[in-house]
């Protein structure tokens, strides 16, 4: 009896060291698979923070180019405001001397008809009666002619005086509505941009300390976008009326097409993802992944306005053309024309390279509707841009 319930404990133990193993290798399972899901949650979850942290990228980039289109449009108004400020002024005195001419003048037509009604009216009867001979007649009534017309010139010019001086009033009292408006522009301009300014703080905060150095690196380039703009602007002021030219047809592209690679666009307009730390991830013109060194070409007649070397834009040249018109060819090697020259359509303006902020060598070509950043128009889509055939 003892030996068979040795046996029968003998068979437990067997078996238990049998499925002992067997359990702890489906506990390990069970634990590795938990490990797993939650390995894989932190990696969706880092994808997420990652994700998160270019989308902030992005946002910043976005409030970056409100900033910069706001003080641009202050700058504007700044001006603007001044001109008017100035044409007010002037107008207050020519207002001023209008009166004084116009006073004048009526106290002259004054005193002329008191005299003529205190001496009583002269009539041609008066005239044959005092003429000792026809020479006499003809002499006085040539006289009374003249001074009937004297006085209609001068009634005449009383009249245009006093519209004169009604037209600069008038002129005044617009320009200083404009005025106003503009101050009250500026201001809502003002609170606009210090919002967007302490938003883009907050976001930049929350950034890792190398996105922050990247952000510090495109606050830089901003910056000197903005300068490059003030520049841009005094130019583009002392060119104000000189070019009134004219272009038919569309713009010309900016490359032959003999040159290798000269339809291959490598970047688009609008939203990409930056092909390098501190350049847009919003690209205002189209990238052509042409070789250093290979001739480009003015769009259309024009009026050079600005050739500056930058660390953002590398070597560029902007163009002034006809109808409020500019073309910005950037990242260039060399520059074959300088600021004031005029240019014709197909003429060699540069040569295309690799400098300033890009990840190789192309040329980036704008289209734009003013001399300043932010009013930049897709050259494939404007319909103004005369296109080969394009490869991606």
């Amino acid at each position: 009896m003892k030996r068979k319930i040795i046996s029968v404990i003998l068979a437990v133990i067997l078996i238990l060291a049998t499925y002992v193993p067997i359990i702890e290798a489906t506990n390990y399972q069970t634990q590795k698979d938990n490990i797993e899901d939650k390995l894989d949650e932190a990696k969706d979850k880092k994808d997420e923070i990652t994700t998160e942290k270019k989308d902030t990228m992005q946002e910043i980039e976005d409030l970056d180019d409100s900033i910069i289109k706001y003080e641009s449009e202050l700058d504007t108004l700044e001006v603007k405001i001044k001109e008017l400020q100035s044409d007010i002024k002037t107008k207050e005195n020519e207002i001023k001397k209008l009166e004084e001419d116009y006073a004048k003048k009526q106290k002259l037509l004054e005193d002329r008809l008191v005299a003529i009604y205190e001496e009583g009216q002269i009539t041609f009867l008066d005239v044959i009666v005092s003429s000792e001979s026809i020479w006499d007649y003809l002499s006085m009534g040539t006289r009374m002619q003249e001074l009937t017309e004297a006085d209609n010139k001068q009634m005449d010019e009383v009249e245009s005086k006093r519209k004169e001086v009604e037209k600069a009033r008038n002129q005044l009292k617009e320009n200083k509505t404009k005025l106003d408006n503009s101050k009250k522009s500026a201001e809502a301009k003002q609170k606009q941009l210090k919002v967007v300014k302490a938003t883009k703080q907050t976001k930049v905060a929350n950034l890792s300390e190398t996105e922050k150095k990247i952000q510090k690196q495109i606050d830089a380039y901003n910056a000197e976008i903005k300068e490059i703009d003030r520049k841009i602007r005094e130019q583009a002021k002392k060119a104000s009326g000189i070019y009134s030219g004219s272009f038919s047809g569309r713009l010309g592209w900016p490359l032959s097409n003999t040159s290798a690679n000269y339809n291959r666009i490598t970047s688009g307009f609008g939203r990409r993802t930056a092909p390098t730390a501190g350049a847009s991830s919003n690209h205002r013109g189209i990238d052509v992944g042409v070789g250093i060194g290979t001739p480009v070409f003015a769009s259309a007649d024009g009026y050079v306005i600005s050739v500056q070397r930058t660390g953002a834009r590398g070597l560029f040249v902007l163009i002034k053309h006809a109808d409020d018109l500019y073309t910005r060819y950037q990242h260039l090697s060399s520059a074959n024309v300088s600021t004031g020259q005029y240019v014709k359509r197909g003429d060699l303006i540069a040569k295309s390279g690799n400098t300033g902020v890009g990840s190789g060598p192309h040329l980036h070509f704008e289209v734009l509707t003013t001399p300043y950043y932010m009013s930049e128009i897709n050259p494939l889509t404007c319909g103004l841009v005369d296109l080969p055939s394009l490869r991606y």
